[in-house]
């Protein structure tokens, strides 16, 4: 299996100035390979059309390539080649209408190093990275710099037995940011306990979890809206003062500000940090409760001709729904506990009462409000029916012989994580 790791390795001067100089390389070869797939209609060139296979053999003694280690600015190419794919393929299917095609960097560009060009020792915190003949004469010549290879040292390194590729970011104040991409050994799946949780996605209660084999429920995720709307009320703020600033200046057209953009990084890492959070404790709970099998809703394309209104629409759209399937996934993995995802429809319309989950039994008028589900005289928190249905209908298709219990459902307590 295959993990990465994002963190910050602190850089001298020296180190700086070299890890800036190939980010500038590879920004400047992304556009000239760009450049010749836009216009290759008027270059005279001896392909159809440049991919990747051409690419890499037609610039490979151009100046920025050189600039590069060779895998590292194959791999340079190989991201242009795999965004014109994605174009192509949303041009055919019309994912998105009228698409753009890959656009040209303005900055610096993040460098990728391959397993190959890593030298790492077990135990040690440094890795030695190799450096281009062309890059370390220009670098010796221009600013004296006589280092023969880039030495990165962070703690993390310590933890890590393969590293299969390092990718770094552009410096900034003597920081750059990498992301480190290992492989661990993989885990064997636990055996079928017959203990289920059942997860159903929502926007107030991000994940409500429901233990069929018990009837505990759960909701974890719960400040996930108030922490996007945090952000999203300063980002607002900022922007107007900024935009009202420009203005008084007399710019029509006002670029983002430095502090938008910080903010947008915090957004964004502090979402991170929270469903990392919440999804760690879902496993911690499964581990406690010897569940060997967790499943989730499916959601697919929910968005897709979904129109709940300007503010409903901008929570369901901001939703990292895939995200979260992606960090369960691999944490459910690594304890060795199955996860599945299972089509939901009809879940939260159908009674726990009835006989099957399907849209003969299903009936919108039991949910009487958002949060209740009721019938008859029996009532369950709207939520935990979807979490229990989704469930019942993992065990119908996969006709395993377990019939768990509706009136055990209790109401659900928020699962608490420490932010």
């Amino acid at each position: 299996m295959l993990l990465s790791h994002k963190t910050t390795v602190k850089l001298n001067n020296d180190e700086s100035n070299i890890v800036g100089h190939m980010c500038y390389a590879a920004y400047k070869l992304w556009n000239v390979c760009n450049f010749e797939r836009v216009n290759y209609k008027t270059l005279d060139l001896p392909v159809d059309f440049p991919d990747w296979y051409y690419q890499k053999k037609a610039h490979k003694d151009d100046l920025w390539y050189k600039q590069l280690p060779s895998q590292t600015a194959q791999e340079v190419c190989k991201l242009l080649d795999k965004s014109w794919k994605s174009f192509f393929a949303l041009k055919k299917t019309d994912g998105i209408e009228n698409p753009n095609p890959p656009g040209f960097k303005r900055n610096s560009i993040a460098i990728t190093y391959m397993q190959n060009a890593v030298v790492h020792e077990h135990g040690s915190d440094t890795v030695r990275l190799t450096l281009s003949k062309q890059l370390k004469g220009y670098m010796a010549d221009t600013y004296g710099i006589c280092d023969n290879y880039l030495y990165l040292k962070n703690v993390i390194f310590k933890n890590i037995d393969v590293i299969k590729q390092i990718k770094i970011y552009p410096p900034v104040k003597g920081e750059s940011k990498i992301i480190v991409i290992y492989e661990v050994p993989d885990v064997t799946p636990l055996p079928d306990s017959g203990r289920y949780l059942g997860i159903d996605l929502g926007l107030h209660n991000l994940m409500t979890c429901c233990n069929v084999s018990t009837g505990e429920t759960f909701i974890a995720g719960r400040k996930y809206l108030s922490l996007c709307h945090y952000y999203n009320k300063e980002i607002a703020r900022v922007q107007s003062q900024w935009h009202s600033l420009q203005s008084r200046k007399g710019v029509k057209h006002p670029k983002g500000s430095k502090h938008i953009s910080r903010l947008y990084e915090k957004k964004n890492n502090a979402i991170n940090d929270y469903l990392h959070k919440v999804t760690r404790a879902v496993v911690t709970y499964c581990k406690d409760n010897n569940i060997n099998t967790v499943v989730i809703g499916d959601i697919k394309n929910i968005r897709k001709d979904n129109n709940l209104g300007h503010a409903a629409n901008q929570k369901l759209h901001a939703l990292p729904y895939r995200k979260l399937y992606v960090m369960l996934e691999y944490k459910l993995s690594l304890e060795g506990i199955s996860f599945f995802k299972q089509n939901e429809s009809y879940s939260s319309q159908t009674s726990p009462l009835a006989p099957a989950v399907d849209k003969s039994h299903a009936c919108k008028s039991n949910r009487v409000k958002r949060g209740l589900y009721a019938d008859n005289d029996a009532v369950w928190n709207a939520d935990c029916v979807g979490a229990f249905n989704i469930v019942r209908l993992f065990l119908k298709k996969h006709k395993k012989a377990v019939t768990p219990d509706p009136m055990a459902i209790q109401s659900p307590y928020i699962l608490k994580v420490a932010v």
